[in-house]
């Protein structure tokens, strides 16, 4: 609970292109969010769910320790699908598409990219890698409907 009260009273880094990775908090990537009029949400689960309109829907995870900022999501596996056939298609888009990395477990195709954030992270930088995450995330759905 200690992130959410990390307010950035300043909110220097919001006028800033780099944001200092002291300052990388949920509430202040909220207000950045906020600030480029993405919808999102926070969750207890220490996580941001964006939800924005037209961006496949996703949620962004601090890991501290690791100095990373992640991007998940998952996809519903067709059920006509065997396991093998799922765990080829996600070795499929790790090759066609450089985002997002895929792999299948509990019957969803999980999306996942990590941002390395050690010391700062350039915030124009993390709303292009949003739109191409989410679009890459679409294009996975889009080639999974569409699997033999």
């Amino acid at each position: 609970m200690e992130k959410y009260q990390q307010l950035n009273e300043t909110q220097l880094f919001m006028n800033s292109e780099l944001i200092p990775e002291k300052e990388i908090t949920l509430v202040n990537l909220s207000l950045m969010l906020e600030h480029a009029c993405l919808a999102h949400q926070i969750e207890e689960e220490e996580r941001i769910y964006l939800n924005e309109d037209g961006i496949f829907p996703f949620w962004i995870r601090i890991f501290d320790s690791a100095h990373i900022l992640a991007f998940s999501t998952y996809i519903k596996a067709q059920e006509d699908k065997t396991q093998d056939e799922l765990l080829k298609f996600c070795n499929e888009i790790n090759q066609k598409f450089l985002v997002p990395s895929a792999y299948y477990r509990d019957n969803r195709i999980w999306c996942f990219m990590p941002i390395y954030m050690k010391d700062h992270l350039q915030k124009s930088h993390l709303l292009r890698l949003i739109r191409y995450f989410g679009d890459g995330c679409s294009k996975v759905k889009v080639a999974l409907a569409s699997h033999d």
